[in-house]
């Protein structure tokens, strides 16, 4: 039987940061004939998931008697899950659903502080949903799903400058807290000449299994480098946000930066990466910018323009100034002003304003229809029309 469930949320993106509430209200379709249902109920379901798989050499290879290649090893499935929230409201008890459209009421849900932000990964992902489920009598549930984007609210007011050194080096950071899209500057000071120095932006991700045996596996990608003294290095604009230090998520998320040099042993910095941060060029008197959502405010939305220091990630999240908002502004109103008065610039020269100088575009249009050829049949205008024309022309 055809079933058709709309979520109709309180705001029009499904973009929450946590500690919001999540709330609106749910609507059925029926097309044909009534349907019996024992309960209708919704969850609000957050999971954390890893999956990867490996070889393993201590497990017995079979091989066949017709087997001709060589024998591959056995895989493993590593794996584990947890969930970080799973609250559910009943919306109505047993009823009979008929046919057309039918409101279930409202429902609302309060996210947690610290359950971490939705992201996909190569090895696991972090996913929170609607789900609706229709409870039926001897016949399998019916669940209807709408997926939510979850940010986790990390803010950083502060710069935090970082150092760290060793006898022959010394590694220096301006600050160490940004939102992704912005530029890590850094800045490097040998003690003693050096051929080879090589600085990377690295981003290591740890994925926890739990079956069929507790094991970690770490991915370590290089985001950018540079081989100068002095240099800033791009933090890419779709960069999931670093995990909290809490240590019982199967999925951690850091960020560092690693100089390596003939001269010295490798020297690294924790970057720390949130949804809010000073922006790169930081004056004093300016308030810390940093993601915002704006499934609030279709408007700024809108209106607002990217420069250097605007981000726009993934689901409807950009930072923003109010300047380049007022200049953005500015812009369609000059270009509507300037369009008033166009013309047409002839190949006249000297001072004298003829034929070949500045003609406004209605004159030009006379003209070429009856000089040019536009019609198939050219009209002969009368002596008094043509000295019309020309006087016309002429004041132009």
């Amino acid at each position: 039987m055809p079933i058709k469930c709309q979520f109709h949320l309180s705001r029009t993106s499904a973009v929450y940061y946590t500690g919001e509430q999540i709330s609106g209200t749910i609507s059925l379709t029926i097309s044909k004939k009534p349907m019996q249902v024992e309960g209708i109920s919704i969850t609000l379901l957050g999971l954390s998931t890893t999956s990867w798989h490996e070889a393993s050499n201590d497990l017995p290879q079979i091989e066949h008697n017709d087997s001709t290649g060589p024998t591959e090893p056995v895989q493993l499935h590593f794996g584990a899950s947890k969930t970080h929230v799973e609250q559910t409201q009943q919306l109505a008890k047993s009823l009979i659903l008929p046919p057309g459209c039918m409101q279930l009421g409202n429902f609302a849900f309060e996210l947690p502080e610290d359950v971490p932000g939705s992201c996909r990964l190569d090895y696991g992902m972090i996913n929170y949903s609607l789900q609706v489920t229709l409870e039926r009598r001897s016949k399998h549930a019916k669940r209807f799903q709408l997926r939510l984007c979850i940010r986790d609210r990390i803010e950083f007011h502060e710069l935090t400058p970082a150092t760290i050194e060793s006898p022959t080096l010394r590694l220096h950071l301006p600050r160490s807290v940004f939102v992704p899209g912005q530029r890590v500057a850094y800045q490097l000071q040998p003690t003693i000449p050096s051929s080879q120095l090589s600085t990377r932006l690295c981003q290591c991700i740890s994925y926890e299994s739990q079956q069929p045996l507790a094991k970690f596996k770490k991915v370590v990608r290089v985001l950018n480098e540079s081989c100068y003294m002095e240099d800033e290095l791009h933090l890419p604009l779709t960069a999931p946000i670093m995990s909290r230090q809490s240590g019982d998520n199967p999925i951690e998320i850091v960020y560092y930066l690693e100089t390596h040099s003939d001269c010295s042993q490798p020297l690294r910095l924790p970057l720390f990466v949130g949804t809010v941060a000073p922006p790169v060029d930081h004056p004093k008197n300016c308030p810390s910018l940093g993601f915002v959502n704006f499934g609030l405010s279709e408007k700024e939305l809108v209106c607002s323009s990217i420069n250097q220091n605007q981000l726009l990630p993934h689901n409807c999240s950009r930072e923003f100034s109010t300047s380049s908002y007022a200049k953005h502004c500015e812009n369609p109103k000059l270009l509507r002003k300037q369009r008033k008065h166009s013309h047409i610039e002839g190949t006249g020269q000297g001072n004298h304003r003829g034929i070949g100088s500045i003609m406004c575009r209605k004159c030009v249009m006379k003209l070429s229809k009856q000089c040019v050829g536009f019609q198939e049949e050219p009209k002969e205008s009368s002596p008094k029309e043509a000295l019309k024309l020309f006087s016309h022309i002429m004041w132009h």
